[in-house]
Protein backbone atom coordinates (compact mmCIF):
# COMPACT_ATOMS: atom_id res chain seq x y z
CA UNK A 1 0.00 0.00 0.00
CA UNK A 2 1.36 3.36 -1.17
CA UNK A 3 0.92 6.60 0.04
CA UNK A 4 1.34 9.81 -1.76
CA UNK A 5 0.96 13.54 -0.70
CA UNK A 6 0.94 16.33 -3.77
CA UNK A 7 -0.24 19.84 -4.77
CA UNK A 8 0.33 20.67 -8.17
CA UNK A 9 0.71 24.03 -10.06
CA UNK A 10 -0.36 23.65 -13.48
CA UNK A 11 -0.75 27.14 -15.60
CA UNK A 12 -2.01 27.48 -19.11
CA UNK A 13 1.41 28.70 -21.04
CA UNK A 14 1.32 30.41 -23.98
CA UNK A 15 3.47 29.19 -27.29
CA UNK A 16 4.72 31.19 -30.16
CA UNK A 17 3.23 30.12 -33.34
CA UNK A 18 6.35 30.72 -35.47
CA UNK A 19 9.77 30.63 -34.63
CA UNK A 20 13.51 30.16 -36.02
CA UNK A 21 14.39 27.79 -33.25
CA UNK A 22 12.85 25.00 -31.40
CA UNK A 23 14.21 26.05 -27.98
CA UNK A 24 12.13 28.75 -28.25
CA UNK A 25 8.95 27.00 -28.13
CA UNK A 26 10.18 25.55 -24.31
CA UNK A 27 8.96 28.00 -21.79
CA UNK A 28 10.06 29.70 -18.93
CA UNK A 29 10.66 27.03 -16.01
CA UNK A 30 9.98 24.25 -18.51
CA UNK A 31 13.04 21.34 -18.73
CA UNK A 32 14.67 20.63 -21.38
CA UNK A 33 13.32 18.95 -24.47
CA UNK A 34 11.84 15.20 -23.13
CA UNK A 35 11.50 13.77 -26.65
CA UNK A 36 12.64 15.01 -30.07
CA UNK A 37 11.33 13.58 -33.10
CA UNK A 38 11.81 14.31 -36.47
CA UNK A 39 9.91 13.40 -40.24
CA UNK A 40 7.82 14.52 -42.57
CA UNK A 41 4.07 14.82 -41.36
CA UNK A 42 2.35 17.01 -44.53
CA UNK A 43 4.01 15.32 -47.13
CA UNK A 44 5.98 18.30 -47.96
CA UNK A 45 9.54 16.33 -47.93
CA UNK A 46 10.41 18.92 -45.07
CA UNK A 47 11.30 17.12 -41.66
CA UNK A 48 8.88 18.22 -39.20
CA UNK A 49 9.48 17.94 -35.59
CA UNK A 50 7.41 16.39 -32.71
CA UNK A 51 8.42 17.49 -28.69
CA UNK A 52 7.50 15.88 -25.89
CA UNK A 53 8.32 18.78 -23.03
CA UNK A 54 8.15 18.37 -18.88
CA UNK A 55 7.68 21.57 -16.57
CA UNK A 56 10.44 21.65 -14.20
CA UNK A 57 8.57 23.08 -11.05
CA UNK A 58 9.86 21.76 -7.56
CA UNK A 59 6.86 21.16 -5.73
CA UNK A 60 5.79 19.00 -7.95
CA UNK A 61 8.20 16.29 -7.04
CA UNK A 62 5.72 14.25 -5.10
CA UNK A 63 6.80 11.93 -2.25
CA UNK A 64 5.84 8.62 -2.02
CA UNK A 65 5.44 6.58 1.03
CA UNK A 66 4.76 2.61 1.95
CA UNK A 67 2.10 1.69 4.26
CA UNK A 68 4.61 2.21 7.15
CA UNK A 69 5.09 6.00 6.03
CA UNK A 70 8.33 5.49 5.08
CA UNK A 71 9.83 7.70 2.08
CA UNK A 72 10.66 5.35 -0.85
CA UNK A 73 10.94 7.74 -3.41
CA UNK A 74 10.40 11.03 -5.03
CA UNK A 75 8.67 11.39 -8.02
CA UNK A 76 8.20 13.54 -10.76
CA UNK A 77 4.58 14.75 -11.56
CA UNK A 78 5.29 17.50 -13.64
CA UNK A 79 2.82 17.72 -16.65
CA UNK A 80 4.11 16.63 -20.33
CA UNK A 81 3.29 18.56 -23.28
CA UNK A 82 2.94 17.85 -26.62
CA UNK A 83 3.93 20.40 -29.72
CA UNK A 84 4.03 19.54 -33.37
CA UNK A 85 6.17 22.09 -35.38
CA UNK A 86 5.91 22.14 -38.98
CA UNK A 87 9.06 23.34 -40.91
CA UNK A 88 8.86 25.27 -44.01
CA UNK A 89 10.78 26.11 -46.68
CA UNK A 90 12.33 29.04 -45.03
CA UNK A 91 13.62 26.77 -42.31
CA UNK A 92 11.02 28.86 -40.03
CA UNK A 93 8.80 26.32 -37.45
CA UNK A 94 5.05 26.62 -37.50
CA UNK A 95 3.33 25.26 -34.14
CA UNK A 96 0.34 23.38 -36.18
CA UNK A 97 -0.80 20.91 -33.00
CA UNK A 98 -0.50 21.25 -28.88
CA UNK A 99 -1.39 19.16 -26.27
CA UNK A 100 -1.72 20.39 -22.78
CA UNK A 101 -4.99 18.45 -21.26
CA UNK A 102 -2.65 15.41 -19.84
CA UNK A 103 -3.22 12.97 -22.59
CA UNK A 104 0.38 11.62 -22.00
CA UNK A 105 1.78 11.59 -18.26
CA UNK A 106 4.70 10.48 -17.39
CA UNK A 107 4.97 7.67 -15.18
CA UNK A 108 5.81 9.43 -12.16
CA UNK A 109 2.11 11.35 -12.88
CA UNK A 110 0.63 8.00 -13.35
CA UNK A 111 2.25 6.54 -10.26
CA UNK A 112 0.09 9.37 -8.46
CA UNK A 113 -2.90 8.71 -10.03
CA UNK A 114 -2.62 5.32 -9.42
CA UNK A 115 -3.23 3.75 -12.61
CA UNK A 116 -6.15 5.72 -13.64
CA UNK A 117 -4.65 7.34 -16.74
CA UNK A 118 -1.87 6.39 -19.47
CA UNK A 119 1.78 7.36 -19.23
CA UNK A 120 3.73 7.58 -21.81
CA UNK A 121 6.30 4.70 -22.56
CA UNK A 122 8.58 3.47 -24.98
CA UNK A 123 7.76 0.43 -27.65
CA UNK A 124 10.30 -0.99 -26.44
CA UNK A 125 9.79 -1.02 -22.98
CA UNK A 126 12.79 0.33 -22.29
CA UNK A 127 13.84 3.62 -20.80
CA UNK A 128 14.41 5.39 -24.04
CA UNK A 129 11.06 7.27 -24.32
CA UNK A 130 12.06 8.38 -27.93
CA UNK A 131 10.76 4.96 -28.94
CA UNK A 132 7.43 6.25 -27.40
CA UNK A 133 6.87 8.39 -30.75
CA UNK A 134 7.51 7.38 -34.23
CA UNK A 135 6.90 8.98 -37.58
CA UNK A 136 5.99 6.47 -40.35
CA UNK A 137 4.28 7.15 -43.93
CA UNK A 138 3.52 11.06 -43.43
CA UNK A 139 1.33 10.03 -39.89
CA UNK A 140 2.18 10.01 -36.16
CA UNK A 141 2.14 7.53 -34.07
CA UNK A 142 2.33 7.63 -30.08
CA UNK A 143 2.45 4.74 -27.45
CA UNK A 144 1.20 4.80 -24.19
CA UNK A 145 0.60 2.12 -21.54
CA UNK A 146 -1.76 2.11 -18.56
CA UNK A 147 -0.19 -0.20 -15.01
CA UNK A 148 -3.03 -1.96 -13.47
CA UNK A 149 -3.19 -2.36 -9.41
CA UNK A 150 -1.55 -5.89 -9.90
CA UNK A 151 1.24 -4.77 -12.05
CA UNK A 152 0.03 -5.71 -15.33
CA UNK A 153 0.09 -2.74 -18.46
CA UNK A 154 -2.72 -2.05 -21.16
CA UNK A 155 -0.49 -1.18 -23.98
CA UNK A 156 -2.26 1.09 -27.02
CA UNK A 157 -0.56 3.13 -30.18
CA UNK A 158 -2.36 6.14 -31.29
CA UNK A 159 -1.84 6.42 -35.01
CA UNK A 160 -2.33 10.56 -36.22
CA UNK A 161 -2.76 12.04 -39.50
CA UNK A 162 -2.65 15.49 -40.69
CA UNK A 163 -6.00 16.34 -42.04
CA UNK A 164 -7.82 19.64 -42.29
CA UNK A 165 -5.49 21.36 -40.83
CA UNK A 166 -5.83 19.24 -37.22
CA UNK A 167 -4.26 15.83 -36.49
CA UNK A 168 -7.19 13.36 -36.67
CA UNK A 169 -6.92 10.17 -34.61
CA UNK A 170 -7.11 7.57 -37.44
CA UNK A 171 -6.74 4.63 -36.04
CA UNK A 172 -6.21 3.07 -32.02
CA UNK A 173 -4.91 -0.43 -31.03
CA UNK A 174 -5.02 -2.17 -27.72
CA UNK A 175 -3.55 -4.84 -26.02
CA UNK A 176 -3.33 -5.84 -22.73
CA UNK A 177 -3.77 -9.30 -20.53
CA UNK A 178 -4.98 -10.77 -17.26
CA UNK A 179 -2.69 -13.80 -15.51
CA UNK A 180 -4.08 -16.31 -13.66
CA UNK A 181 -2.64 -19.26 -11.90
CA UNK A 182 -3.14 -21.59 -14.88
CA UNK A 183 -4.09 -19.29 -17.63
CA UNK A 184 -3.69 -16.15 -19.39
CA UNK A 185 -6.34 -14.34 -20.92
CA UNK A 186 -5.17 -11.89 -23.68
CA UNK A 187 -7.33 -8.81 -24.73
CA UNK A 188 -6.64 -6.55 -28.26
CA UNK A 189 -8.62 -4.65 -30.34
CA UNK A 190 -7.57 -2.50 -33.50
CA UNK A 191 -10.20 0.14 -34.25
CA UNK A 192 -9.70 2.17 -37.82
CA UNK A 193 -11.94 5.63 -38.24
CA UNK A 194 -11.25 5.44 -41.69
CA UNK A 195 -13.14 2.06 -42.35
CA UNK A 196 -15.13 2.66 -39.75
CA UNK A 197 -14.51 -0.79 -38.37
CA UNK A 198 -12.52 -2.95 -35.47
CA UNK A 199 -11.74 -6.13 -34.98
CA UNK A 200 -11.55 -7.66 -31.64
CA UNK A 201 -9.47 -10.65 -30.16
CA UNK A 202 -10.07 -12.35 -26.81
CA UNK A 203 -7.45 -15.36 -26.39
CA UNK A 204 -7.14 -17.48 -23.39
CA UNK A 205 -3.73 -19.91 -23.47
CA UNK A 206 -2.61 -22.40 -21.27
CA UNK A 207 0.10 -21.01 -18.78
CA UNK A 208 1.89 -24.47 -18.58
CA UNK A 209 1.57 -25.68 -22.20
CA UNK A 210 1.07 -22.48 -24.08
CA UNK A 211 -1.51 -23.57 -26.24
CA UNK A 212 -4.66 -21.49 -27.24
CA UNK A 213 -7.79 -23.19 -25.00
CA UNK A 214 -10.07 -20.10 -26.70
CA UNK A 215 -9.72 -17.86 -29.29
CA UNK A 216 -12.18 -15.17 -30.46
CA UNK A 217 -12.35 -12.99 -32.46
CA UNK A 218 -15.44 -10.99 -34.25
CA UNK A 219 -15.43 -7.56 -36.44
CA UNK A 220 -17.72 -4.65 -35.99
CA UNK A 221 -18.65 -1.97 -38.64
CA UNK A 222 -19.21 1.01 -37.09
CA UNK A 223 -21.68 4.30 -37.32
CA UNK A 224 -18.54 6.33 -36.23
CA UNK A 225 -19.31 10.40 -36.44
CA UNK A 226 -17.15 11.72 -33.77
CA UNK A 227 -13.34 12.87 -35.07
CA UNK A 228 -10.84 12.90 -32.53
CA UNK A 229 -8.51 15.39 -32.23
CA UNK A 230 -4.47 15.41 -31.12
CA UNK A 231 -4.98 18.66 -29.24
CA UNK A 232 -8.31 18.18 -27.58
CA UNK A 233 -7.70 14.41 -25.95
CA UNK A 234 -7.16 13.81 -22.12
CA UNK A 235 -6.32 11.18 -20.29
CA UNK A 236 -9.97 9.58 -20.29
CA UNK A 237 -10.48 9.74 -24.22
CA UNK A 238 -9.63 6.33 -24.96
CA UNK A 239 -11.58 4.63 -22.35
CA UNK A 240 -14.79 6.46 -23.71
CA UNK A 241 -14.07 5.42 -27.08
CA UNK A 242 -13.33 2.23 -25.81
CA UNK A 243 -16.83 1.90 -23.97
CA UNK A 244 -18.75 3.62 -27.13
CA UNK A 245 -17.09 1.56 -29.87
CA UNK A 246 -15.53 -2.01 -28.47
CA UNK A 247 -16.82 -3.06 -26.00
CA UNK A 248 -20.28 -1.71 -26.41
CA UNK A 249 -23.86 -3.99 -25.97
Amino acid sequence: LLFIFCSFNLLTETFPQKASKIEDFIPKGWKSIIVKKEGDLNNDNIKDVVLIIQKDDPDNAVPLFNAYEALIDIIDANQMIILVLFKDKNSQYNLVAKNEKDFIISAGKATEEMAKIEMFISHNFDEDLSKAISIENNTLHIFTAVRNNYGDLNLSEYVFKYKNNKFELVSLKSFSEEIHSSYETKYSFFLNFFTKKVKIETLVVDSKTNKNLTDNKKEKTLNITEKYILDDLTGTTKSKIIKKYVYNK
